[in-house]
């Protein structure tokens, strides 16, 4: 098993601003405090109580401060136009970028297939991506083409 593009950037996220929660003591100190409710020894309330407030605070603070993570590598120059290449997660995945918004000609996107990844792919298999989709010939007169995707 191997963790997604997206799954990666959350938990680079996660253990960023919320480190206290996701070391593997806090799971066990948790544990413990059950334990100790279990035994009448102290109310739930109180426990959680201990937890969710910093926790809760925490939240509303990495809401307020938080930059949006979208994993954004630079992969180099396309040697056609010249633009900058990256690879980013967007808005439906993960994709390649030839340009940038602030460019007077729109960027060009590219979605990542499956089997790769945004934290490997070359700069050489990102434009790649962008040869498709081609014409391949005609059939009854009518271009046929080749690209990645359902149809």
């Amino acid at each position: 098993m191997f963790p997604t593009d997206i799954g990666m950037i959350v938990t680079d996220f996660l253990v960023q601003h919320f480190a206290d929660i996701l070391d593997y003591n806090f799971t066990a100190n948790v544990e413990e405090d059950f334990d100790v409710v279990a035994e009448g020894k102290l109310q739930w309330q109180k426990m959680l109580a201990g937890f969710y407030g910093p926790f809760h605070e925490q939240v509303v603070k990495t809401t307020g401060e938080a930059e949006r993570q979208s994993g954004e590598r630079e992969l180099g120059i396309d040697p056609v136009s010249g633009k900058k290449v990256i690879t980013r997660i967007g808005r439906f995945g993960p994709m390649v970028q030839i340009g940038h918004q602030d460019d007077e000609e729109k960027p060009r996107f590219a979605s990542v297939p499956s089997q790769k990844s945004i934290s490997t792919i070359t700069l050489e298999e990102a434009l790649e991506l962008f040869a498709l989709p081609r014409t391949v010939g005609t059939y009854d007169g009518q271009p046929m083409t080749s690209a990645i995707g359902r149809f």
